[in-house]
């Protein structure tokens, strides 16, 4: 009887010291990925302040420009009369303000709430915080990329094309419509509308391909395809809540794109083209750049390590 006391007091104490051992593991494993965090952030940020943002910035101050008119571009010569590019314009049923806040902030706001749901972490609170910003920055950081390589090539192609939109007409008034005659065609032109601002005169022949387009499908399928692989799962409580926010992203995608057809802001092939471009750049970002959002989980990993090593000091 003594000795079955004494070998039951012996276990007991042994599994106390694995306990305290494994909380002594997670500790030292916390703050070693705490140090880890604040060297590997200390580095990043530099590099974003030195290189990643004067790049972002020298991008976005060439679209600029070129969507100014500054940097020369191509403008394409038109038929005279033709009815392909005499429909009247009647503004856009999504606004350029309305395209360019919904491919910025709602990808982020979802991809952090989905991550921070679904994140497995057995460590306190602001860890967790830590790490879903950090899987969050991740993916968001190759988005973005995909984004502005999305919008530079599109740029690329207007600037090389010049293609005359379907309110080219009514928006540039060009002044050798107004003296050539038949189907003749027409090599040059300069805009002489008084109704709308030199943008708008600029934009008339930058039909092809659809920003529109390219920009919100990419934007609407990517937002799909991770909740997809991060969030849809048959056993979870609801079924349908995950394919109704796809259904809501494809939808976004579908009439952004297709109002520009009815919108006669461009042709149908613009959009086709635009649609092309969004679905290869949504690719590239997705399995390149995104590993198809398999993302690394340090807290599967630390309790596995955990959970051998209590495993090895009970059975070996």
């Amino acid at each position: 009887m003594v000795i079955h006391n004494s070998a039951f007091r012996s276990s007991l104490r042994g599994l106390r010291g694995m306990a305290s051992f494994r909380k002594s593991n997670e500790q030292q494993k916390e703050q070693g990925n705490q140090l880890i965090d604040r060297s590997c952030g200390n580095r990043s940020i530099w590099w974003t302040l030195a290189v990643d943002v004067p790049l972002l910035l020298l991008v976005c101050l060439i679209v600029g420009l070129f969507e100014l008119g500054v940097i020369p571009h191509h403008k394409n010569g038109f038929f005279c009369n033709d009815p392909a590019l005499s429909f009247p314009f009647t503004k856009d049923t999504v606004s350029f303000a309305v395209i360019v806040s919904s491919i910025i902030f709602p990808p982020f706001i979802l991809i952090f709430i989905t991550e921070y749901i679904f994140h497995k972490s057995t460590y306190k609170t602001q860890t967790k915080l830590r790490h879903v910003a950090r899987n969050t920055l991740y993916m968001y950081r190759s988005y973005l990329y995909g984004l502005f390589f999305n919008l530079g090539l599109v740029e690329v192609m207007k600037g090389l094309s010049g293609s005359p939109r379907p309110t080219f007409f009514d928006i540039c008034e060009p002044d050798t419509a107004k003296t050539c005659n038949g189907s003749e065609y027409v090599a040059t032109f300069q805009c002489t509308s008084k109704k709308f601002s030199s943008w708008y005169q600029t934009d008339s022949y930058h039909s092809f391909p659809s920003g529109h387009t390219s920009l919100s499908i990419y934007c609407g399928l990517f937002m799909a395809w991770y909740l997809q692989k991060r969030a849809f799962d048959w056993r979870h409580r609801t079924v349908f809540f995950v394919p109704v926010l796809q259904m809501t992203c494809v939808a976004y995608a579908a009439i952004c794109s297709l109002t520009r057809i009815t919108d006669h802001r461009h042709h149908w092939w613009d959009v086709l083209t635009g649609a092309v471009i969004g679905v290869a750049t949504l690719y590239y970002t997705v399995i390149v750049l995104c590993k198809n959002f398999k993302t690394s989980n340090l807290e599967d990993k630390a309790m596995t390590e955990s959970q051998n090593t209590v495993q090895t000091a009970l059975f070996v």
